[in-house]
């Protein structure tokens, strides 16, 4: 008898309470498991992402910051020097925006709206409990002008169903074409296999609207 067959003999010995208890263990390990495999991935590209676009807004913050003490001093006394170091710097800062519009990946309205409608007709295995869109929260971007300004824009889905249709769901959302991040997932079984799945995403868009009309 090799040692696979004496566990399993072993297994069936115990007392059916004991043998739900460790099925039960198991199942829950798993569950956590497979979602540390699809999320850190993502979490990880996420915190990537995060830093490159806080090192570009400071580098583009700082100029800013420059040119408006060079305004200043100009406004007063224009000297040569003042406006050459002045063209300098607005050439950087134009350059940092030219450089954060590329390698950002933002969304727009329209694509907003078609993204939404591919989160919930991808849910085609699980119950859709609601779904809501997250006031807006301004990113980047001084006063009222919208010309220039980032917007961050989150959307939260909560979900019922097993592990096996969240899995699959996730796959499928990895496969859509646009740019998302994870913000926030919550997987709580209260009623196993079923589980209620709180998750939240969010895009980053020049636009203050999350979709378009």
């Amino acid at each position: 008898m090799n040692t696979w067959q004496e566990l399993q003999v072993k297994f069936n010995s115990l007392p059916q309470q004991r043998r739900k208890f460790w099925f039960a263990l198991t199942l829950v390990f798993i569950a956590y498991l497979g979602i540390w495999v699809v999320l850190l991935p993502q979490w990880q590209a996420y915190q990537a992402e995060q830093a490159k676009l806080q090192q570009q807004l400071t580098t583009n913050r700082l100029i800013a910051t420059q040119i408006e003490a060079i305004d200043i001093r100009l406004s007063g006394d224009p000297l040569a020097p003042l406006k050459t170091k002045l063209s300098e710097l607005q050439e950087q800062l134009n350059e940092v925006n030219r450089k954060l519009q590329s390698e950002t990946n933002y969304v727009s309205a329209a694509d907003n709206r078609e993204l939404l409608k591919a989160l919930l007709s991808n849910a085609t295995e699980l119950e859709v409990k609601s779904a809501q869109a997250l006031p807006a929260e301004r990113v980047y971007g001084d006063g009222e002008a919208t010309a220039g300004a980032i917007y961050k824009h989150r959307l939260q889905l909560v979900l019922r169903g097993s592990y096996n249709q969240t899995f699959n769901y996730f796959q499928q959302l990895e496969q859509l074409p646009w740019s998302f991040y994870w913000q926030r997932l919550d997987y709580r079984v209260d009623q196993h296999p079923e589980a209620e799945i709180t998750l939240e995403i969010y895009t980053l868009s020049l636009e203050r609207d999350y979709v378009a009309s």
